[in-house]
């Protein structure tokens, strides 16, 4: 009982911590690049980056632009878009079925209301970070999960970046809504 009390008591402290995103998503990439010279100097600053560049990926129109930002905060060598690795990703965020899967993670979602959330204005809930050999793993709490999400960092040259995020596209249960279409996809009342 106790340590599930400390780690409640952690996780509200760093959902405190974390703060909220700035005003708005990034515009492009220069605008990205600039705020993660300041805050991807924190592991926390730089998942909250990861995921405005995911939230501005979602727009088609800004997809260019974005996929520079998320080439950065990955530290990757190539656009997404060109690795096998990351095939999965690019369809979970070209594809708006699968854009709750990445809503959940930001505090106030839930199946119940869709994963409603707004990406100009959101905080993370860390529940702990936890240093290995080369990199640390921040658990995040995703709102759709059973279980609490590791994603890989590593600092370089003051900064940190996200180098494992395979648990930030992992399925989720359904929203509400996408349950509802589906229990009345028979009755022309929902139409």
């Amino acid at each position: 009982m106790e340590n599930i009390s400390v780690l409640v008591l952690t996780a509200v402290l760093l959902i405190v911590a974390c703060g909220t995103a700035e005003a708005m998503l990034p515009r492009d990439f220069k605008e990205f690049k600039e705020r993660y010279q300041t805050e991807g100097r924190t592991i926390v600053g730089a998942a909250h980056l990861y995921f405005e560049a995911v939230f501005r990926y979602f727009d088609a129109g800004a997809r260019d632009e974005a996929s520079k930002m998320l080439r950065y905060a990955m530290y990757l060598s190539m656009p997404l878009e060109q690795s096998n690795s990351y095939a999965t990703f690019v369809d979970r965020l070209k594809n708006q079925e699968h854009h709750h899967i990445f809503r959940s993670f930001a505090a106030g979602t839930s199946p119940e209301n869709s994963y409603a959330m707004s990406p100009d204005d959101f905080k993370l809930i860390i529940v702990s970070k936890e240093k290995r050999q080369d990199y640390t793993v921040l658990t995040l709490r995703s709102s759709g999960a059973d279980h609490p999400r590791g994603v890989w960092m590593q600092e370089n040259d003051g900064l940190w970046y996200m180098t494992n995020n395979a648990n930030t596209y992992m399925g989720i249960r359904d929203p509400k809504s996408a349950v509802d279409a589906r229990r009345n996809a028979h009755d022309a009342d929902y139409d």
